[in-house]
């Protein structure tokens, strides 16, 4: 990932001065890696967000619809082991579903102040 933040960064940027004064940008820095903040990428940001959570909730809904009934194994053992992995499964599922619902609308409203500032 950071191999990755150095090649984009390592991208020409235009050194052209203007006699306005420059604005305020917002950065996010891991590491070595820092990522401008822009309008653009945060919708971008809450789309991927948006369709993570769709995959999520895809599974978790395509792991529910299994019936219990249809679950053989060799022993009680490990029928009980299948079950709990499959309820750990399904809170992951629908936790991450949660997290990035709430994570797109917070993109969402970043782009739109950030957005909102620009103008």
């Amino acid at each position: 990932m950071i191999r990755t933040g150095k090649f984009l960064s390592a991208r020409a940027v235009s050194t052209v001065t203007s006699a306005e004064p420059k604005q305020e940008t917002r950065t996010l820095k891991f590491g070595e890696l820092q990522v401008e903040l822009t309008p653009d990428k945060a919708y971008i940001g809450a789309v991927i967000g948006l369709l993570f959570g769709t995959l999520s909730w895809g599974l978790s809904q395509g792991i529910e619809s299994i019936p219990e009934s249809s679950l053989q194994y060799a022993n009680d053992n490990a029928l009980l082991l299948a079950k709990s992995l499959r309820g750990a499964l399904l809170a992951l599922c629908y936790s991450s579903t949660l997290l990035s619902g709430f994570t797109s609308v917070g993109l969402l409203l970043l782009g739109v102040q950030l957005g909102s500032k620009e103008k």
